[in-house]
């Protein structure tokens, strides 16, 4: 019989996790990461720093994942509840047969309490990515300015979360550390790239401003906030680690990226989400997250010389 053309594949790397506990957990694939996983699985040697309040160091997700841990010695439980759920966001373990999966695939952590010395510690370190879901005032600060500027010279890349409506007195003010120069400012939107949580409703937005450079899922997104403990959350808290993890695969393609190509490639490949979002046009950054997109366009940059010399 003559040979029948082989049928077309699309071969999506699909962790045995990514369905284990949510049924329905838009945000994965909302911004793309089994396309994005097509292209890397992230380098272990990729660190994403992760400031936060404290972590469960024994959590399924995040056990054996941290390559270092710096955290105060006494938090409130509550700390460690919002410290997982961002880390598991951001690189917690994934093809492990249970919880979810994160973003960062294979990127490992390095875990740090909240707080300008935890940021600076690890930029010195060398930690080239740094998650902070956190709010440290409303207001500029020159001083506070000039050690993110630092950070920044490290080559260290900053992204934090923009603010969750009422944070600062309502959604349209500037909130720190997000809002200072040398730092990418994520805010939330839900399933339909709604930055109204509930369409329709203004009263429930998060932060929309001119300092935020892009929306990711952080309305109703799967997270874990302790061992075996799964709910689904709100926050540009989970918002960020999105974007984080995501700089982590563009790393692991292209560890050259500087702070500047790294923002210009999420920017430029960013999903326009205008028409969805007609009264926030100006204030939700470039759009929407597109993992995908973003790592592909990464994979042309850093191209290094394979013939020999």
């Amino acid at each position: 019989s003559n040979p029948q053309p082989a049928p077309e594949y699309d071969f999506m790397a699909d962790p045995d996790d990514y369905l284990a506990i949510f049924p329905n957990d838009y945000a994965l694939d909302l911004i793309k990461a089994r396309g994005a996983w097509n292209y890397t699985n992230g380098d272990t040697s990729i660190i994403l720093g992760v400031s936060d309040g404290n972590f469960f160091l024994a959590h399924e997700e995040l056990e054996n994942e941290f390559v270092s841990v710096d955290v105060p010695t006494s938090t409130p439980s509550y700390y460690y509840n919002h410290g997982t759920a961002v880390a598991a966001t951001a690189g917690g373990k994934t093809n492990n047969s249970q919880g979810k999966s994160s973003i960062g695939y294979n990127c490992r952590l390095a875990l740090a309490g909240m707080g300008y010395n935890y940021i600076m510690q690890l930029s010195n370190d060398g930690v080239p990515v740094i998650n902070m879901s956190w709010a440290s005032g409303c207001s500029y600060n020159a001083y506070l300015q000039t050690l993110i500027n630092e950070m920044y010279d490290n080559g260290t890349i900053l992204v934090a979360a923009a603010g969750n409506g009422g944070t600062c007195g309502g959604p349209t003010n500037l909130v720190y550390p997000a809002a200072f120069d040398h730092v990418i400012s994520v805010t939330s939107i839900g399933e339909e790239d709604n930055h109204e949580k509930t369409i329709g409703d203004p009263t429930t937005t998060h932060q929309h401003n001119s300092t935020v450079d892009l929306a990711a899922p952080g309305y109703l997104v799967g997270i874990t906030v302790a061992p075996g403990y799964y709910i689904y959350g709100n926050g540009t808290s989970f918002a960020a680690p999105y974007v984080t993890g995501t700089i982590g695969l563009m790393l692991s393609v292209a560890p050259c990226l500087t702070y500047e190509e790294v923002e210009k490639i999420l920017k430029e490949t960013a999903v326009n989400i205008d028409a969805q979002n007609p009264d926030y046009i100006g204030g939700l950054g470039a759009g929407r997250l597109d993992a995908e997109a973003a790592v592909l366009m990464a994979t042309s940059f850093c191209t290094t010389d394979t013939e020999g010399s």
